[in-house]
């Protein structure tokens, strides 16, 4: 793992040094770096036979963004190496980036993409995120855009991506992806478009017993910004031919923002549609990865109807962020019933500053995960405190207590109290 990860992070850096080499460009830059010492009572999350460890980490987070005439790009990432001390698993690196590049060959007439995704997964779903149950996951695609003016108000957009996707251990699901897809643009007014879109794709699995499946698409979208809110909707029909049997689906994907009062937000995000797991590795719900996690994907060749919802509901005024959070999912495999699966999800996160140089967070949330494999399903509570103290201008010292308790009959049932403490430099902190 250690050098799949290490040849990912420099291959990162090397992206981030060649964006920022464009001095015409207009940056923005937000960075941290943090070193910890913490305490666990169960490092191998077991239910019997805990055994405790202190691990020591060095990391920090990365957020570039670089706007041009030819050339926009932006760059995330989060992660740190880590060192137990006590020996219960070698030194890792646990951590994930996300890279987009955008070239204008022809002005924006046409342009070329380049997107990387890199990340950890649980190899196996149902047993706790550990060293041995983790493994590396990237995402490559690549591909141009041909928008052809048909009109003052209309636009025809081809496009074309070649997509690989590698994982480090379970190599039944590497596989490479062809996607076509074509759209008819209108601008109906400055705040408002419309489309109508048509896209297919092929999948080819690189192993001997998966021989991938067509995916087709047709949907409606609308996009919408006003100084309150934002809203993205797509609403059509997704087809999956999977060779033995063809299946098709309503399609839709929902992303709303608004801005309630000057200190609410609310924001929902809903989706039905075919995807896999390199689909919800790299986009999740809402088209963003967690980064700096672990992500709860089934490793399966296996196309599915992933039908999901969130809601955040968030409170921001200069000495108080609130933020309170739930969503649902399914996940329908139409030719490995076995494998299908629901969740749900509630949390709240609450930050307060008590003086100019001293802030408190609280943290809650609970998962409930159903499995169609033998009725199997679990439940996880996360309790965490933490204390941010800040000794300079951008320095800080924090302590932060973690407990996690794991219940059900899937056979990993565990509980597990952290401590740590920890010293960081945030340039960018408020």
């Amino acid at each position: 793992m250690r050098n799949f990860s290490l040849n990912r992070a420099i291959a990162i850096a090397a992206l981030a040094s060649g964006l920022s080499s464009f001095p015409a460009l207009s940056a923005e830059l937000d960075w941290s770096i943090e070193s910890t010492v913490g305490h666990t009572d169960n490092a191998t999350r077991v239910d019997t036979d805990e055994v405790s460890d202190t691990i020591g980490s060095i990391g920090g987070h990365i957020d570039l963004r670089r706007e041009g005439s030819r050339i926009n790009g932006r760059l995330r990432g989060r992660g740190s190496y880590r060192d137990y001390f006590d020996d219960t698993y070698d030194s890792e690196f646990l951590g994930s980036g996300a890279a987009e590049l955008r070239i204008g060959l022809i002005g924006e007439v046409l342009t070329w993409s380049i997107d990387d995704t890199f990340g950890q997964v649980l190899s196996d779903s149902l047993a706790p995120s550990t060293p041995e149950n983790r493994e590396n996951v990237n995402i490559f695609s690549t591909g141009p855009d041909l928008r052809l003016p048909l009109g003052r108000a209309t636009d025809l957009v081809i496009g074309a991506r070649y997509q690989d996707a590698s994982y480090q251990d379970s190599n039944n699901v590497d596989n490479n992806r062809i996607t076509a897809d074509v759209a008819l643009v209108r601008r109906t007014s400055p705040s408002v478009t419309w489309s109508l879109n048509v896209n297919a794709s092929s999948v080819d699995f690189d192993g001997p017993n998966n021989p991938g499946y067509d995916q087709q698409e047709v949907f409606v979208r609308l996009e919408s910004k006003g100084a309150k809110q934002t809203l993205t909707a797509d609403l059509g029909a997704s087809f999956l031919d999977g060779g033995d049997q063809t299946d098709q689906t309503a399609l839709m994907r929902l992303n709303w923002l608004r801005q309630l009062s000057s200190s609410w937000s609310l924001e929902l995000e809903a989706g039905s549609e075919f995807e896999n797991a390199d689909d919800q590795f790299a986009y999740g719900v809402g088209g963003g990865t967690d980064l700096g996690g672990t992500q709860d994907v089934l490793l399966s060749g296996q196309a599915m109807r992933n039908d999901t919802a969130a809601l955040s509901l968030r409170f921001m005024r200069p000495r108080t962020r609130l933020r309170l959070h739930g969503d649902v999912g399914n996940e329908t495999y139409p030719d490995a019933v076995d494998l299908d699966r629901d969740n749900w999800t509630l949390g709240a996160e609450v930050t307060r500053r008590l003086t100019a140089r001293l802030e408190a967070t609280l943290a809650f949330n609970h998962e409930e995960r159903n499995y169609d494999v033998d009725n199997s399903s679990d439940e996880t509570d996360r309790y965490s405190a933490r204390i941010d103290w800040r000794i300079g201008r951008a320095v800080f010292l924090g302590i932060e207590g973690r407990w996690e308790d794991r219940s059900g009959n899937t056979g990993y049932t565990y509980d597990e109290t952290v401590y740590l403490a920890s010293i960081s430099y945030r340039p960018g902190a408020p």
